[in-house]
Order: structure tokens, then sequence, then C-alpha cells
């Protein structure tokens, strides 16, 4: 997942100018991690194991991430994406938020994780491509035909009624003698995605996940992982009440044992994980109970424990993050490379790591601006720039965070 830069497909630069835009803005972007992927290789290797197990012998597991702000999270749980793809696991990431993604409105999250779907082949929109592959296998089949099948197939055994019916009916719309109904199935697609009325697609949201799981296992997928960025959201909900219930669905989904080929994983701030916060997930007993490690570290390697820690890069790793993202933005723009030398990132990344204890977000934009500026100015004096780069990104990181 980390290759040397020498071995990796190098990307055109059209693809090159996006993956620089989208690190200019600190958002790494989902698709190409590899290209601009240093370091955690031990934590990578722990997570393809889990996931050949979970896909194996179908099991289920949660893991959450815990890092600092800017430590690279996100990018992270795209490298787990990628891991999952491969594998042939549906792939969903969504970031909560308080307000578009509260955790404790699940009528509100699920219809999210339904539309973000993601498959080896199909990174948008899969979930409507998951429905006409379904379609495809039954074609030739009367709806009551497709009905009888389900019910008498014991790998389909979790499927609720509604769901039975709609894949049924998704079937007859998509194989009708002259040409889908598009129309209709587009309808049915927004039922899964729970967006046409909640209430009738989720009465039960775990019992909804542990059909969808089996449904898509009975098309030949190794599984479902679900990853949820920013688990910190909880922590800002106001009311207490709505925190419990935030932390109850947490609860459910770790508890649900029908949920087989699954794996759960959430990336957070300490302010959620470390058990000092006040609103953190420690107070929810509960929960707590099933995430913390009230044991220490007898008996359990620190990868095993639910909670663990995003490591950071080295003073190496940091440096040689700098020098790849110049390879692409090279590439992105046709840049001599004598312009900015190693010299130069390798100032930078020193200060970068001086003022905020390795900041990935951080150093990936001070890096970006500083190739901006000496494309924009060729005769820019990169020794007297460079601070002050960071500083500009310092101080626009902290606005962010106190928005």
């Amino acid at each position: 997942m980390t290759a040397q830069w020498h071995s990796l497909s190098k990307p055109s630069p059209k693809v090159a100018r996006t993956i620089v835009g989208r690190l200019r803005e600190g958002v790494p972007p989902a698709e190409d991690v590899c290209l601009f992927s240093i370091g955690r290789e031990e934590l990578l290797g722990y997570f393809a194991r889990v996931l050949d197990e979970i896909a194996e012998y179908e099991q289920q597991g949660t893991k959450f991430i815990q890092a600092d702000y800017g430590q690279g999270k996100t990018h992270f749980l795209n490298l787990v994406a990628q891991l999952a793809l491969e594998r042939n696991f549906v792939v969903s990431t969504v970031t909560l938020d308080r307000e578009t993604a509260p955790f404790n409105k699940l009528d509100r999250v699920i219809p999210l994780i339904m539309g973000a779907i993601a498959t080896c082949d199909s990174r948008r929109n899969a979930l409507g491509r998951l429905l006409q592959e379904w379609a495809r296998t039954v074609r030739g089949k009367s709806r009551n035909a497709i009905l009888h099948e389900i019910d008498q197939d014991d790998g389909l055994q979790l499927l609720f009624p509604d769901f039975r019916l709609r894949l049924a009916d998704y079937a007859a719309a998509y194989n009708r003698p002259d040409g889908p109904a598009h129309e209709t199935c587009l309808q049915i697609e927004r039922w899964f995605r729970g967006e046409e009325t909640k209430s009738r697609t989720f009465k039960s949201i775990p019992a909804f996940l542990a059909a969808f799981v089996q449904f898509i296992r009975h098309l030949g997928y190794s599984g479902f992982v679900v990853m949820l960025d920013e688990a910190e959201s909880i922590t800002v909900l106001s009311r207490i009440t709505n925190r419990d219930q935030a932390n109850e669905n947490l609860r459910q989904i770790i508890d649900n044992q029908e949920l087989e080929s699954f794996y759960f994983v959430f990336a957070s701030t300490p302010s959620f994980l470390s058990g000092e916060d006040e609103r953190g997930a420690q107070t929810y007993a509960a929960l707590w109970r099933r995430i913390s490690d009230p044991l220490g570290n007898i008996g359990q390697r620190a990868l095993d424990k639910v909670i663990i820690e995003l490591p950071a890069l080295t003073t190496e790793e940091f440096s040689l993050l700098a020098l790849r993202i110049r390879d692409i933005y090279q590439i992105a723009f046709g840049c001599d490379d004598s312009l900015v030398t190693d010299e130069h990132l390798s100032y930078l990344a020193e200060y970068v790591e001086e003022r905020t204890e390795r900041s990935v977000r951080t150093l990936v934009r001070s890096t970006v601006m500083l190739l901006d500026e000496a494309r924009r100015a060729e005769d820019l004096d990169i020794l007297a720039s460079y601070e002050f780069i960071v500083e500009q990104v310092i101080q626009d990181e902290e606005r962010r965070l106190a928005y």
C-alpha cells in the first residue's frame, strides 16, 4: 500500500492535478491513495489480515482509530477502504456531522451510508449496480418465483418481508421484456437508501443492516465494511439525551450478533475515546465496557484492542511525504524540480514538525502552498518564505477548529 514511488503506476497529469487540488484543501482524495501514502505499514498489515479473516470465516469486528486532528485519520480510512475493495468487500465511508449526519439519529445516517456504497468495480452509485446485478441473476423468473426462491434459500433467511418484496419488485421492473422500467427501479433504489419513507425502510436498523450484508454475500461479495469519520462529533451534541442515544446506537451495532461478514471502523480524536472528556464515550457505561481496556495490556496485543492509536509518522517519513507530494505536483504541472529542492522540503518538514508535533494536514497543505508559490514566482526566496507559509496554514487550521 505504501510502495516505493518508482514501483507505482504514475498518474496522468489530469489525475495528478485532481490529487494536488484536494491536498491543497487538506482533504485527501479517496482514489489513488497509494500515490501519496508514507508509513504505517504495520497497522495496514494488521487491517489486511483482519479483512482476510472476516471474508474467510464470516466474522464481524469493530475498531476505533484514535488520533489528533490533522494526523491523517481520513487518509488512513481511505487506505483501509482500498484494502477492503481489493478483497471484494462492499465499502461505505461517511463523515459524521452534528447537523447533517448526527449519530443520535440513525435514520439520517444510514441513508448516507447506503448512498456512499462502493465496490471494486463501482466507486459511485454502487447500490444501483448491486441491485442490477441481483436482477440479472434472476432474469427470466416471475416475481412469485423469485420470492419462492428467496424463501427457500437458507443463505437469505435474514431478509425480512419488505426487503424480499422490494428485491422481487426491482428484478421484475429491471427485467421487463420491453426493457428496464428505470423510474420504478430508481424509486425502489430510493427505498433501499431509506430516502423514500425512512420509517418504512428502517423499522429496525440492525435488521436492515443484517439483511443487506446477507444480500451482498449472496451476490458473492466478501462482506460489508462501514467506516465513520469524525466520531468526536458525538461529543458536541449539546443535549445529554442525544449523546446517550448516539452512544447507544454504537452499542447496538457492536452487539448485533447477526452482522456476520461485517467490519465497523470508527475514527475519532482523543476527545471521544480518551476517557478524559466529560462528554466522551466513557459517559455511557454500556458502550465504554465494550470498547475500553480495563485490564491494560494483559494478554492482548496493542493492535488487537478495540481502540488503537494511529501512529505518528517518523521524522524520516514526514520528510518523505513532502517529497512524494512534490513528485505528484511535478507530474501535474510539469515543474522544474530544481525550484524546490530536497533540502527546501527538509527545512519545511522540520519546521512543521517543530510547530505542530507532526501534523500531516499542515505538512501537506504547506508543501502544496510552497510549490504553488514557487511555480508562480521562479525567483521566490524559498528559505525566506517557507516559515511564513507554514504559519499561514497553521492559522487557517486554527480558524477551522474554532469554527
